[in-house]
């Protein structure tokens, strides 16, 4: 019994991970053809999976942190909407900034800066587009952050 809760186990996480790297390796075979598009060039195969991994693994957890800042603020009440300009602007600076770090350090792969402006307006586009459905979180004066509060401070 004890060996067929780890089997399952076993299968539930590989399961998983098998999904999120078929979706991680449609999302990159998608962003590598947008980006030879627009000029990127590598030397061998294997620069080519060492950029889209780092690109992919560093990009993930930016993300959350980028996305997480607009609905913070929105949340003290610094901003109106955290559906604004700023999650674009952040979005963008974030990918461009993160292939032109990659680009600098590895010499066999390269692309232009502008080619790098152009692919991070676009995905600083469809991440507007695909966020643009969320809610809204709540502001700090709300009955429910006084709830949290009041827990913390008893």
């Amino acid at each position: 019994m004890k060996e067929a809760v780890h089997i399952n186990k076993f299968k539930t996480v590989g399961i998983s991970i098998s999904i999120i790297m078929i979706l991680l390796l449609f999302i990159a075979f998608f962003e590598y053809i947008f980006l030879r598009i627009i000029g990127f060039h590598y030397n061998s195969l294997l620069d080519l999976v060492l950029f889209f991994t780092l690109y992919l693994f560093l990009e993930i957890p930016l993300a959350f942190i980028t996305h997480a800042i607009p609905k913070s603020l929105k949340s003290v009440g610094i901003l109106q909407t955290s559906k604004g300009w700023l999650p674009l602007i952040l979005n963008t600076a974030l990918t461009f900034l993160l292939i032109e770090v990659i680009d600098n350090f590895m010499v066999n792969i390269g692309i232009e800066w502008q080619g790098t402006l152009i692919f991070a307006f676009v995905t600083g586009f469809i991440g507007r587009k695909l966020r643009k459905d969320e809610d809204e979180p709540p502001d700090i004066d709300n009955e429910e952050f006084k709830k949290i509060d009041n827990k913390f401070k008893s």
